[in-house]
C-alpha cells in the first residue's frame, strides 16, 4: 500500500500569491547590498516596504525584526562582533599533547587554534577529530602537530561582518583570526559568532537590555561580556589591577584560568564578577556587584 496521503495536495502550502511573490521580489532587491543609493534612502525604502508587508499579513513581526537586524551588519565590522584575543583559547606548538587534549575536553571546541611560541604567530587550528586521529595512531617517535594543522584565515579588524559571511559560506570555512592593520592579533570570529549576532539583536529587542551597561542599584550594575574594563571603573570611580584584559570578559576569564560558563564568579578586590548568560566561546552577560557595603 502507498504510504503517502492521498489528500498531500490538498495540504501542501499554499502558492504565494501576485501580492506575495511581488513583496519578496522587491525586498530581494533592496538586500542586495551592491545596489546604488544613499545609505538613507535605501533604509527608508526597505523599511516602508516592510512596514507596508506587516499592514498587508505577508510578513510577520519577528520577520520584520530578523530582517531589520540583518540591515544592520551592513554597520557592522568584525571588530564588534569577534571573541578578543586575550579570551581566545588556544595552543602553544611547543606544549605536550596532553595539555591540548584538556584543552579540547574543558573547553568543548572542535577547533583550535596552534600558535608557535607566541599567540600572536597562529600558524594552523586542529580540529578535533584529526588529534583523536593523531592520539589513536600508533607512534614510534615524537609527532609534530604541525602536520595536522589546517590553513586559518586571516581578516583585517575593519572587515564588514555582512562580507565575511558570504566569505565564510564561499571557502566553506566556519573561523578567521581577527588582525590589525600591523598584522597584529586582535581576536577570533567564528560563523556561530554572526548568526548569534542576529540572533542576540532580536532577543535584545524583545528584552529591553540594549545598553551595554545597565544600573540595579547603588553597588550593582549588568554589563556585555565586551564592555570595557575602563567603563566599570569609571562607574565605581575605582581602578582594578592591571592585566592581559581589556574587557569584562576578559578580565573573568583570566582570573577563572578557562572558558566561564554560567554562574561562575571570581573576585577582585571589593567587586564581585558573575558571568549571568554565556555562548560556547563568549561570556555574553556579567554582573558586578561591590561588596564593600555588605562587609559593613
Amino acid at each position: 500500500m502507498n504510504n503517502q496521503s492521498v489528500g498531500d495536495e490538498s495540504e501542501s502550502e499554499p502558492e504565494p500569491n501576485e501580492q506575495e511573490k511581488g513583496f519578496f521580489r522587491r525586498l530581494i532587491s533592496l538586500l542586495d547590498f551592491r545596489r546604488p543609493g544613499t545609505k538613507e534612502d535605501l533604509d527608508h525604502e526597505i523599511q516602508e516596504l516592510l512596514e507596508e508587508g506587516e499592514e498587508h499579513g505577508l510578513i510577520s513581526a519577528l520577520e520584520e525584526k530578523m530582517i531589520n537586524s540583518i540591515l544592520e551588519f551592513r554597520e557592522t565590522n568584525a571588530s564588534e562582533v569577534m571573541t578578543p584575543a586575550a579570551e581566545v583559547v588556544s595552543f602553544d606548538r611547543a606544549s605536550p599533547m596532553s595539555v591540548l587534549v584538556e584543552i579540547v575536553i574543558q573547553s568543548g571546541f572542535t577547533r583550535i587554534p596552534v600558535y608557535d611560541g607566541n599567540p600572536d604567530k597562529v600558524i594552523g587550528l586542529i580540529h578535533a577529530k584529526d588529534l583523536l586521529e593523531l592520539c589513536a595512531s600508533p607512534r614510534k617517535e615524537r609527532v609534530d602537530i604541525v602536520d595536522y594543522l589546517r590553513p586559518i584565515y586571516f581578516i583585517p579588524e575593519s572587515k564588514p561582518i555582512v562580507d565575511l559571511l558570504r566569505e565564510f559560506q564561499k571557502r566553506k570555512v566556519h573561523m578567521a583570526m581577527v588582525t590589525d592593520e600591523f598584522g597584529a592579533m586582535r581576536g577570533l570570529i567564528t560563523m556561530e559568532d554572526i548568526l548569534e549576532e542576529i540572533v542576540g539583536e532580536i532577543d535584545d529587542e524583545y528584552d529591553e537590555e540594549e545598553r551595554s551597561l545597565e544600573v540595579i542599584d547603588g553597588d550593582t550594575i549588568s554589563v556585555h561580556g565586551w564592555v570595557d574594563i575602563e567603563k566599570i571603573e569609571e562607574h565605581f570611580d575605582v581602578e582594578f589591577p592591571d592585566g592581559p584584559y581589556e574587557s569584562a570578559g576578559g578580565l573573568v576569564i583570566h582570573l577563572l584560568g578557562r572558558i566561564a560558563q554560567l554562574g561562575d564568579s571570581v573576585e577582585i578586590g571589593d567587586f564581585t564578577f558573575t558571568v549571568k548568560s554565556a555562548s560556547a566561546r563568549r561570556i555574553r552577560k556579567i554582573l558586578v556587584h561591590r561588596m564593600s557595603v555588605d562587609k559593613g
